[in-house]
């Protein structure tokens, strides 16, 4: 597919509705998504794919490493996510973040793709869900739309992201601050592992520092 045909095919995106929610500075975000596009030659029928988008926890960004921070978006996932670089990668050097698409399920509906989507909007409004996209656009390119969303969600976290990480003096792992605190939480970690009375420690020194959901799993992972 040649650029001037993918911006072409971009120009039919329509965000219906946006998540309301900012993705969690330190933990794991789980966005649902609901992509509808026209079905070629049956104006009133949509294709509709839905999944969810799993943003981690975003980490301090190597200016190169966009292209390889998706995984799951279609065939052409390594394609667009060269594109994307070339786009956006100037606005995201300071975290990365990294995606991946699970649990695609796609049916097709009785309705054009308008129309389904401002139902679901509807249906998303209603219960007031707040990680939960719908988003039109055409067929050929849902997986670039669908990756340049997650971008986009990331850029506007991520004023709130380094703000967050600032305040806890974790934006720059190599402050001083940052590197004796890592280190103690690693001191303790070791230390629980070999002494169940220790982790109560831990967990209490994890939660006054709010680093509890940065190491949740591997917390809890102690009492496995």
């Amino acid at each position: 597919m040649d650029s001037d045909t993918v911006r072409r095919l971009l120009t039919q995106t329509r965000f219906t509705r946006p998540p309301k929610r900012l993705l969690s500075t330190f933990g794991t975000t789980r966005i649902e998504y609901h992509l509808l596009s026209p079905v070629e030659d049956l104006p009133d029928r949509a294709r509709l794919r839905e999944g969810v988008v799993v943003s981690e926890r975003p980490q301090i960004l190597t200016p190169e490493s966009l292209r390889d921070k998706f995984e799951g978006f279609g065939e052409q996932t390594a394609e667009f996510s060269r594109m994307l670089s070339g786009a956006y990668g100037d606005a995201l050097r300071a975290l990365e973040y990294k995606f991946r698409n699970t649990e695609l399920n796609i049916r097709v509906l009785s309705q054009n793709s308008r129309a389904a989507a401002e139902k679901i909007r509807e249906d998303m409004d209603s219960r007031d869900v707040a990680h939960a996209a719908v988003i039109e656009c055409a067929d050929p390119i849902w997986g670039l739309v669908l990756m340049r969303f997650t971008v986009d969600e990331a850029i506007r976290s991520f004023p709130a992201n380094v703000r967050d990480l600032d305040r806890r003096g974790l934006f720059s792992p190599d402050t001083a601050q940052g590197e004796r605190l890592r280190r103690q939480v690693e001191a303790l970690f070791e230390r629980a592992a070999k002494d169940p009375g220790a982790r109560e420690i831990l967990g209490a020194r994890l939660r006054e520092t709010g680093l509890f959901h940065e190491y949740e799993d591997r917390f809890l992972a102690l009492f496995a």
